[in-house]
């Protein structure tokens, strides 16, 4: 048992005072705000709790329908917009997407300015035959299909219902199948691209899913991290040599992002860097946050 002096200095300790006042007045665990006490400091910490407890808006990005008419449609049918921040997508009035005109049509995806960012920092190239193995709920697939064909695949029937149900409403083009990426069905070096949204504790998207701060723990960070590397060396091999190697999170977390993309690397020199990671921090967006690694093959 700690001596009774220890523990009142443990209590008094600024970094522990600091995370349980804001764990409490911000309604997140403890633990996590620590992590993100000593990684961020207290002012970037607090602005992303107070980010978090704040309603995200609905954006949309375009999709079969070029922005301009997606404009009119909105104006005509008296729904207010504005530019999301950086120019990703347009923040629309309201929370019912299904309801904005050009929905049913296939005009525009839900997705968020960070995740749009992501999509724009990888640059994969036109034309290039990419396989998007974690695609549901399908908006990436939406996305890349507009630069050349996509195989978009994913596992379990809920998810794999989604994904069709985007990719048959917004692009169409795009071939929709079940796989396990950890065992993948498509052959060695058989496409220009791999994406990989790899499943994560999604702390990067705790404002638009508030429960996901009681549901991440230290130990659902190891299995996740365990499940990225495992998929990161299942698709390795489908990349064809001078290919890309997309790695994608909504995490904050360095062990599902930096460090494991450094320990891929490290098993698989045939990668390298293609160009600067990106993180894309929640409050900039006004939405969710996320971490991309693009990697090509010798």
């Amino acid at each position: 048992m700690a001596p009774a002096s220890l523990t009142r200095a443990l209590r008094r300790s600024p970094a522990l005072t600091a995370a349980a006042d804001l764990a409490e007045r911000y309604s997140h665990p403890e633990w996590l705000v620590r992590r993100w006490l000593g990684r961020y400091g207290e002012a970037a910490t607090e602005a992303l709790l107070a980010h978090y407890n704040m309603r995200p808006p609905l954006v949309i990005q375009t999709a079969r329908w070029p922005r301009e008419r997606i404009e009119r449609a909105l104006a005509a049918a008296r729904v207010e917009w504005r530019d999301a921040p950086g120019g990703y997508g347009l923040v629309v009035q309201g929370s019912r997407p299904r309801e904005l005109p050009g929905f049913a049509e296939g005009g525009f995806i839900v997705q968020g300015p960070g995740q749009a960012r992501l999509l724009t920092h990888a640059a994969v190239p036109a034309g290039a035959r990419v396989w998007d193995c974690c695609a549901a709920p399908g908006g990436k697939a939406v996305a890349l299909s507009a630069r050349g064909p996509v195989l978009a695949s994913d596992r379990g029937s809920a998810r794999l219902a989604r994904l069709a149900e985007t990719v048959r409403r917004a692009a169409p083009m795009a071939s929709v199948f079940a796989a396990d990426a950890r065992q993948p069905p498509l052959a060695a070096g058989s496409v220009d691209a791999v994406w990989l949204d790899a499943p994560c504790t999604a702390t990067g998207t705790m404002g638009r899913h508030p429960d996901a701060r009681w549901r991440v723990s230290p130990r659902r960070l190891e299995v996740a991290r365990r499940q990225q590397a495992t998929l990161l060396d299942g698709v390795a091999a489908v990349v064809r040599s001078g290919g890309l190697l997309v790695y994608t999170t909504c995490s904050l977390e360095p062990e599902e992002n930096q460090a494991q993309v450094e320990a891929f690397l490290s098993r698989h020199p045939a990668f390298g860097r293609d160009r600067d990671d990106l993180a894309v921090w929640p409050p900039d967006t006004g939405s969710d946050g996320g971490f991309i690694a693009v990697l090509r093959r010798a």
